[in-house]
């Protein structure tokens, strides 16, 4: 596996949990629309395609985002 692949899917020994569109939205105060356009407009994790007519996103890529939002609550000026 690439050095690429390998920073971005983290240790190759773990499984990364995965969400659901229903589990996502029940975590984000998003409508779906809004979840698709927070994703096209690069401020929300994009979702992977795990099987035709299937998506999901990595529980940890929803949790970095959510502390993205806090650290600029925390810091405003960012």
């Amino acid at each position: 596996m690439s050095e690429a692949i390998e920073a971005n899917t983290g240790r190759l020994d773990e499984i990364r949990p995965m969400l659901s569109l229903r589990q996502v939205l029940a975590l984000v105060p998003f409508s779906r629309t809004t979840l698709y356009r927070e994703m096209d407009a690069g401020r929300f994790p994009r979702a992977r395609e795990i099987a035709p007519r299937r998506i999901a996103w990595y529980k940890s890529d929803v949790l970095a985002w959510q502390q993205r939002i806090d650290s600029k609550i925390a810091c405003p000026s960012n």
